[in-house]
């Protein structure tokens, strides 16, 4: 991601073309996560996890060669993220769908947030060894594709170890979009799953964008350059790793909903910090909030969807909850416009501004529910 977004900057240099290539990622997800959900629940998911992968690797190894032979055009990049969009489209579902049948259902908080935790500590290692990258000519950006490419590479072989997944006996007698419907229908009838699902789809829409935008917050606002793209990313991803560790243990039930309705408060305000940051220094102290804020979310919406649905849909519930990643992808380009237009820290100040009144507008919800219902259903209602 790290290389990604400063060989963007590098070939065209706006906030429109970053939002070009988030752009091609959100277009392919969409189309492309809902049926990887479906396949999640029909196939083994170790085989899925091993396809995906696959599509990984080609969308990595093959801007490795271009960037290494000089003939790398902007064109690949933008297909290279879709190409990386479809791997992740049937990756994320069968994983936290696997995440869940390993665990069982009364280890599953701590299962997801040990995802999480995963997550983050490759999101720590990650800007740092791009940073050093980007800091050493003979490396660069192609030294970057090609480590990740063997990183990709072996993390497919580690996948051979895994048990096979089997779906549900009965799971490939219906047609894939009569599944499709039904794993749609589902998720936005069993309550909670409506407001989980409409939270952070809507939440990622208008907030995530942000980093999609840090290297023009390292290079416009601050003058930092790809080093400090590098470390705003990193310092980000070491907030996400303590929210992750604190939050293990204390993440179900009602205190998952607490957890959740704060994270997604704190992630629109440290949004909009982001745009009123006046000091590269401050920057990175927001960053630390907005990456603690951010995966604390994504850890208890993930486990507040899983908790709430039943094994059978668990991938297409998965499915759904990465739509939102592809929205935001779709979203990246007319707020990269914007931000071109009227101005990157306004255009951040809006969009937290957005996400804050999401957060506020979902606890107001869950609250009139359950007045409504005179009771709690059940601890993950």
């Amino acid at each position: 991601m790290i290389a990604r977004g400063a060989l963007a900057k590098d070939l065209e240099g706006s906030n429109a073309a970053l939002g070009a290539v988030t752009l091609a990622f959100g277009l392919t997800g969409l189309v492309a996560t809902p049926f990887g959900g479906v396949a999640a629940d029909r196939f083994p998911k170790r085989s899925m996890l091993l396809i995906s992968t696959g599509l990984l690797l080609v969308s990595s190894l093959w801007i490795a060669v271009a960037v290494q032979l000089g003939f790398i055009s902007f064109w690949m990049l933008v297909t290279a993220s879709a190409i990386q969009s479809a791997g992740f489209s049937f990756l994320s579902p069968a994983r936290m769908a696997f995440t869940a049948e390993l665990v069982g259902r009364d280890r599953l908080a701590n299962g997801v947030v040990l995802t999480q935790i995963s997550m983050n500590v490759n999101r720590v290692a990650g800007p740092v060894l791009a940073g050093v990258f980007l800091s050493v000519p003979v490396l660069g950006i192609g030294g970057i594709y090609w480590v990740g490419s063997a990183i990709t590479a072996i993390g497919g072989l580690l996948f051979l170890k895994l048990p096979p997944g089997l779906p549900r006996p009965n799971a490939t007698r219906s047609s894939a979009t009569r599944d499709l419907l039904d794993g749609v229908r589902y998720g936005y009838t069993q309550w909670p799953l409506p407001l989980l699902l409409a939270t952070s789809t809507l939440a990622l829409i208008f907030g995530f964008p942000y980093v999609v935008f840090l290297p023009s917050v390292s290079e416009d606002l601050f003058g930092a350059g790809d080093t400090g793209f590098a470390w705003l990313s990193t310092i980000g991803a070491v907030g996400g790793l303590g929210a992750s560790l604190f939050i293990a243990g204390r993440s179900e039930g009602s205190v998952a909903w607490k957890i959740q309705n704060l994270s997604v408060i704190g992630f629109g305000v440290g949004v909009a910090a982001t745009g009123i940051a006046p000091t590269f220094a401050i920057a990175m102290v927001v960053m630390l909030l907005l990456g603690a804020a951010s995966a604390a979310f994504q850890s208890m919406n993930a486990t507040l969807i899983l908790g709430a649905s039943e094994a059978a849909y668990h991938g297409r519930m998965q499915s759904l909850l990465q739509l939102g990643f592809n929205l935001f992808g779709i979203a990246a380009l007319p707020i990269g416009i914007c931000a071109d237009k009227f101005g990157l820290r306004e255009t951040l100040v809006v969009m937290g501004a957005v996400v804050t009144l999401v957060g506020a507008a979902s606890i107001v919800v869950r609250k009139a529910k359950i007045n409504i219902d005179g009771v709690q259903h059940q601890s993950w209602g």
